[in-house]
């Protein structure tokens, strides 16, 4: 690369000027760029070549052909040789003399190439999905796991939700969520580091670990347990638990200097998991508790539908459960509101003057929060001979398998049963044909009152602002 720096250049007494801004100073020297034009140096590079490469087409279309001609091209942009005269002295005459030297030739000099080809190839080579997930587990863990924000933590949990070995640490995809909050990053820095895997879970982000050798000079903990070598991205170690005494710990150590791993400790996730539970258990027992008949229950009692609670959510204008159908689960509307559908059979005037049966949905009524509904479907296993419902807005439930509420004992699925009642279960196919006759009356004078409105202001025209 050229640099251009400024010459000084003294000029001669009788040249000097006044200043004319400050007369009393003289100028003395001038300074001169002999370079300021980049263009009419001496460079390798030759830039009406390289505009004219610019200058090829950019469409989508040809940008492979673009990238064909600019490959096959680019080589010209580089001048060809060129030859420089040195001005040299003859040490016998004292005059002096012009030789040509010849700097050696552009083709003949690699390095320039070369580092153009290898950039290339640098820039060919595409990185693989996994190892970029690995990558980027590698630079979020390097912050402190209380100073990474929730949306580094959602990004590391969905990378680490990839693999089967993190999925089984816990069926609750909560539970594996708030680990990912206590993850960070373990480092070994030397090779043959031993770790001990009961320690907690650790996944490989950068060398590998083995099992040691016999003629290890590691403490014995109980009989070793060999594995294979394990590389980036398995994992080893655990997170549940052991009872004193079965304890069976064992080493392994580190195959490569500066080995990295992402490390939840066991004792954290421990405490973790126990506030969770006990945050869990309150919320699903204050639910079942503020449910229609349940506060009447015993807090035993209670205790035994809770450990058969699991949550779901659903969007809105999602169908539950469909009138002529079972049930698929006992549910307590946590947050949100469900519509109840009753079907009616009605007489339609045709277009033509006919008249014509259907088959028609009516809105009945509203769950809401904390309702419940399903137990008679389920526990006695027959169809929804009630009602449809689908969710009003977006809902959030806590819910019992039928697998699960089959295994209740018969006191407990007695008590449910006099406890709930069917939904909206009262409901005469006459009350369901007035409801149907008082909406459609409401529908048809809402469309006639619109119709109205538009057909005064698409003939009348009023001007807006002008009206009495």
């Amino acid at each position: 690369m050229l640099i251009a720096s400024p010459v000084l250049s003294s000029t001669n007494p009788s040249e000097k000027k006044k200043n004319e801004l400050f007369p009393q100073c003289s100028r003395t020297k001038q300074v001169a760029y002999p370079f300021s034009n980049l263009k009419s140096s001496q460079s390798v590079i030759d830039y009406d070549e390289l505009k004219r490469l610019r200058e090829l087409s950019n469409e989508p279309e040809d940008r492979e052909e673009t990238h064909y001609l600019f490959m096959k091209q680019y080589v010209s942009v580089l001048k060809p040789e060129r030859k420089k005269v040195w001005t040299s002295r003859s040490k016998s005459s004292g005059t002096k003399t012009n030789e040509i030297l010849a700097l050696p030739s552009i083709e003949n000099s690699p390095p320039l190439i070369s580092l153009l080809h290898r950039s290339a190839g640098r820039s060919q080579k595409e990185i693989t999905p996994f190892q970029r997930d690995i990558k980027t587990l590698r630079q979020l863990l390097r912050k402190l796991h209380v100073h990474r924000t929730n949306a580094e933590n959602d990004q590391i949990f969905e990378i680490m939700t990839q693999f089967a070995e993190f999925r089984a640490l816990d069926q609750r995809a909560e539970i594996l969520r708030e680990a990912i909050e206590l993850a960070h990053l373990e480092i070994c820095e030397e090779d043959k580091q031993p770790i001990l895997p009961t320690n907690g879970y650790f996944f490989i982000l950068k060398g590998g670990v083995t099992s040691p050798s016999s003629t290890s000079e590691l403490p014995p903990l109980s009989s070793p347990i060999p594995i294979q070598t394990l590389t980036v991205g398995q994992s080893f170690g655990s997170l549940t638990p052991t009872p004193e005494g079965k304890s069976k710990a064992y080493w392994l150590i580190t195959t490569d200097e500066h080995s990295e791993f992402l490390k939840i400790n066991k004792d954290e996730f421990a405490t973790m998991k126990k506030k969770f539970e006990q945050t869990e258990y309150q919320d699903k027992y204050s639910l079942v508790c503020s449910s229609g008949e349940y506060k009447t229950w015993s807090k035993q009692s209670i205790d035994e539908l809770l450990h058969l609670i699991e949550w779901i959510d659903y969007p809105q204008n999602t169908i539950i459960a469909s009138e002529g159908f079972r049930c698929p689960f006992i549910a307590f509307l946590k947050v949100g509101e469900c519509h109840v559908l009753r079907k009616v059979d009605v007489v339609k005037l045709e277009q033509n003057g006919t008249k014509g049966r259907q088959l028609r949905q009516v809105v009945m009524g509203k769950i809401t929060a904390p309702d419940s509904f399903g137990e008679v479907s389920v526990i006695l296993q027959e169809a929804m001979v009630t009602c449809t419902i689908v969710t009003g807005t977006h809902c959030w439930l806590g819910i019992i398998r039928p697998e699960k509420a089959i295994d209740l004992p018969d006191v407990m699925r007695k008590l449910t049963l006099q406890t709930a009642q069917r939904t909206f279960g009262h409901l005469s196919q006459d009350d369901i044909r007035r409801e149907y006759v008082s909406q459609e009356t409401r529908k048809e004078w809402t469309d006639f009152k619109n119709d109205m409105v538009e057909h005064i202001i698409s003939k009348k025209k009023p001007f807006f602002g002008q009206g009495k």
